[in-house]
C-alpha cells in the first residue's frame, strides 16, 4: 500500500506506511506542515518526536501525541500512528477508530483498507470490518466505487461489497481515477479497461468517447522527436512537444520546463502566460504558483506577474488561503499579500509533495 495516491501501480509490492514515514521523517525539534480540513483549517505540527494540530492562529487543537497523523484532502479523519499500529481520530482529536492495526491508509469513498499484519482487508467509518482480511495488498483503495486488490502476485478489482468484479490476472492495476482504468499483463502488455473489465486501447478509447484517459501519472501527455507535449480531455494539443517536463494540468495550468532547464506555464487555452525563466516551479494552487529564482523562492500569478517577490529558503502552494514558508532557518505561514499571518518562529523541515 502506498500513501501517493499519484504513484504507479501496484506490479510490486509497495513499502508499508511505516516504512514510507521512517524515511519521510526527519526528526527534529518541530515538524509542521499545512494540511485542509473540511470543518476545520489546521497544520499537522511535531513537537518533541510527537505530532498534534494547530489552527490558523497557532493554536493547539490537537495535543502532540502522536507517533505521525495523516489527514486526507476529501474527508474529516485523520489517520493517526501510535507504537507502530494505526487508526483514525477527527478534527478535534476524538479517537474515531483506536490504533490497532499493523498498516491502514486514509478513507476513500467511506472505505480504509487496514492490514491485521498477513492480509488486507476494508473498514467503514463506523470501525466495521466490511470487506474480511482476504488480500495481500491494495494500491490505492476505491477509486470511482472500485478498488484494486493483490493476491498472490496477481492484481483485480472489487466493489464495495467485496465481489471481485474483475478478475485477478494482471501483473499491474492501476485505480479507476476516470471510468477507464490501465493494466498490465504479465506478458507486458499494457491497455485500458472499463469497469466491466471490457478491453480497450487508448486510441480507442479517446476516438469513441472524446475523452483522454489518464495513464499512469501523466494524463494527457505525449512525446515526439522535438519533445513533450499536452493534450486536453478532448485530445487537442494545448502544449506543443518542445518542452523537456510538462505537468498535469491542476488550476487550470500547466507548467512546463524548456530544454534549457527553465520553467514556465502555459493556460488550459493554450496560450504561454509564464515564459520560462524560473529555476524550479510548482502546480498552481488558488491562483499561485510557488517559484525558485537564484535560490530564494516566491509566487507568480496565472498571468506571469511576480506578486510575492523571491526571498524565502523554501515554500509552498496555497492552501485555504495560507501558504508556508522558510526564512532564516525558520518557518511560518504567509497570506497571498506575502504577510505574516503565523511568524516564522519555528525551527522545522517540512514535508511537501510535488506532483
Amino acid at each position: 500500500m502506498t500513501i501517493n495516491s499519484n504513484a504507479v501501480g501496484n506490479s510490486a509490492r509497495p513499502e508499508t506506511l511505516a516504512a514510507i514515514l521512517m524515511k519521510q521523517t526527519l526528526y527534529i525539534l518541530l515538524t509542521i506542515f499545512i494540511t485542509a480540513c473540511k470543518s476545520q483549517q489546521l497544520a499537522v505540527i511535531k513537537l518533541n518526536d510527537k505530532f498534534g494540530c494547530i489552527d490558523r492562529k497557532g493554536n493547539i487543537v490537537i495535543q502532540p501525541t502522536w507517533d505521525y497523523i495523516l489527514q486526507g484532502d476529501k474527508n474529516k479523519q485523520l489517520l493517526v500512528e501510535k507504537d507502530s499500529l494505526y487508526g483514525f481520530i477527527n478534527s478535534k482529536g476524538q479517537l474515531i477508530i483506536k490504533p490497532q492495526y499493523q498498516d491502514a491508509d486514509l478513507f476513500r469513498e467511506g472505505l480504509a483498507p487496514v492490514s491485521n499484519g498477513k492480509k488486507y482487508g476494508f473498514i467503514n467509518l463506523k470501525g466495521d470490518i466490511v470487506i474480511p482480511f482476504l488480500y495481500d495488498d491494495t494500491f490505492m483503495g476505491f477509486n470511482n466505487g472500485l478498488s484494486d486488490v493483490t493476491l498472490n502476485d496477481s492484481c483485480g478489482y472489487i466493489d464495495k461489497q467485496g465481489k471481485i468484479v474483475i478478475p485477478l490476472k494482471y501483473e499491474t492495476c492501476y485505480p479507476f481515477l476516470s471510468s477507464y482504468a490501465q493494466v498490465e499483463t504479465f506478458e507486458g502488455d499494457e491497455f485500458l479497461i472499463d469497469k466491466k473489465g471490457k478491453t480497450y486501447d487508448e486510441d480507442e478509447v479517446s476516438s469513441k468517447h472524446r475523452l483522454w484517459v489518464p495513464r499512469e501519472s501523466y494524463p494527457g501527455s505525449f512525446t515526439t522527436l522535438t519533445g513533450q507535449g499536452r493534450k486536453n480531455s478532448k485530445g487537442d494539443t494545448i502544449v506543443p512537444p518542445i518542452y523537456k517536463v510538462t505537468g498535469n494540468l491542476i488550476g487550470n495550468m500547466y507548467i512546463v520546463q524548456d530544454m534549457s532547464g527553465k520553467w514556465g506555464a502555459y493556460n488550459n487555452k493554450g496560450k504561454l502566460v509564464v515564459q520560462p525563466k524560473f529555476d524550479e516551479m510548482c502546480h498552481f494552487y488558488e491562483g499561485l504558483s510557488n517559484f525558485k529564482l537564484n535560490g530564494k523562492w516566491g509566487f507568480v500569478d496565472k498571468k506571469g506577474t511576480i506578486v510575492i517577490e523571491p526571498q524565502f529558503e523554501n515554500a509552498c502552494q496555497f492552501t485555504n488561503g495560507l501558504a508556508y514558508i522558510e526564512i532564516n532557518g525558520k518557518s511560518g505561514f504567509i497570506n497571498k499579500k506575502g504577510t505574516f499571518v503565523i511568524e516564522p518562529i519555528f525551527e522545522i523541515n517540512i514535508f511537501s509533495r510535488f506532483e
